[in-house]
């Protein structure tokens, strides 16, 4: 259905609209923390990712119409758990965030503001490193997420001469999740059925321009556990693992070109 929209879109267009680009750098703060189902935290994550971001969008005044974005974030984030065992574990872990989406606005800007169907491509790696208690692991997770976004129209606040202020919130969720983990020879590498990733996200822009744009995000990922699937040693069945529940809370600082 959504590529049907997609290609209704294109034909409704009688003529190419311009593009307008967007190129963002920022910096998140992350807070990952796994829970057991007891409620218990099993391990927590956290640090500085730096991040930026490509995107186009259609420009023409009819409807519909579409935007893309490309993003990648990446860093080294502190890493505070313990091993099978119970023992207190500090190591790091290194993340590396690719976010591929497509957007349709499918009704012309409104008062309220405008409404838009999207579709995205997350790749979300984890390279936990070892350390004289544990070894280390590489996570990769591959999510497929629709969702829906709302913008506000522009808006001035007093006091604050020519600057103009824009709410967005948006909100997806996985139809589909990968696991790959590499446990780095100590296993052989398993493959799972990650669990059902929802995230919402809530922003705040302010520009005193039409080329510049400071953002404020803030985003709240929660994620199911995974089923879980047998664990081997070159070929022999060892026991069974699978992927905890997973929060992650994000806040975002980011500065906008627009071209």
């Amino acid at each position: 259905m959504f590529a049907l929209c997609l290609a209704s879109s294109l034909a409704a267009a009688a003529e190419p609209a311009p593009i307008e680009w967007a190129a963002s750098a920022g910096v998140r703060h992350r807070t990952l923390s796994e829970w057991s189902d007891t409620g218990t935290r099993l391990l927590t994550e956290k640090g500085y990712l730096p991040h930026v971001q490509l995107s186009a969008q259609l420009t023409s005044p009819t409807w519909p119409t579409l935007a893309f974005e490309a993003g990648i974030a990446g860093a080294d984030l502190d890493y505070r758990g313990q091993t099978q065992s119970g023992v207190p574990l500090t190591t790091t872990s290194r993340h590396t965030d690719v976010d591929l989406g497509v957007h349709w606005r499918p009704f012309p800007a409104a008062a309220w503001g405008e409404a838009w169907l999207g579709l995205g491509w997350l790749q979300a790696r984890r390279d936990i490193a070892s350390s004289a208690r544990a070894g280390g692991l590489d996570e990769t997770s591959s999510l497929v997420l629709p969702g829906v976004r709302w913008r506000s129209p522009a808006f001035a606040v007093p006091h604050t001469d020519n600057a103009k202020f824009q709410l967005e919130a948006q909100w997806r969720t996985s139809v589909r999740h990968r696991l790959e983990v590499d446990y780095l020879g100590v296993f052989d590498n398993s493959s799972l059925r990650g669990g059902r990733r929802s995230e919402t996200v809530l922003g705040l822009s302010v520009s005193s321009s039409e080329t510049w744009r400071w953002s404020l995000e803030w985003s709240r990922s929660r994620q199911s556990a995974s089923n879980p699937v047998p664990l081997y040693r070159a070929g022999a069945l060892v026991g069974s693992v699978r992927q905890p529940r997973v929060k992650i809370d994000d806040v975002s600082l980011s500065l906008t070109r627009r071209f």
